[in-house]
């Protein structure tokens, strides 16, 4: 289901960057179509003794450990620079430029988007489940 979920945000990514139109939604459909590519890379996953058949799962988890409820997002940005190191700069601008593009200045350079589905590429070629 993530590998459908991020082709899907893939294309939309691709559609939304030829109308040249609206470059805030290609960086955010950019991200999430990173993001779901490297939950579907990273998952089942085992940590010691535990084993995760998805994300959702491992969540759970880490929370019960802790007090202070980190965000999904932030979780996966932890998981992508220990796991997927190779992704870890691509992954951490998309998720950082989308926050901005989407709560902070929805106009947003055909540069930037274009760098958007650059960095989706470098992340989708260091996988090797796709």
């Amino acid at each position: 289901m993530k590998k459908e979920h991020a082709k899907h945000n893939e294309d939309a990514c691709h559609y939304l960057n030829q109308s040249g139109k609206y470059n805030d939604w290609v960086i955010t459909t950019a991200f999430y179509s990173a993001m779901h590519y490297v939950q579907y890379e990273l998952f089942p996953m085992e940590v010691g003794s535990e084993a995760f058949d998805n994300f959702n799962s491992y969540y759970r988890s880490v929370c019960n450990y802790i007090d202070v409820r980190p965000s999904k997002h932030q979780i996966t940005i932890e998981l992508v620079h220990t796991k997927l190191p190779n992704c870890n700069r691509f992954y951490r601008w998309l998720h950082d430029e989308c926050f901005s593009a989407r709560y902070s200045n929805y106009k947003v350079t055909c540069q930037k988007s274009n760098m958007a589905m650059k960095y989706l590429n470098n992340i989708k070629a260091h996988l090797y489940k796709l």
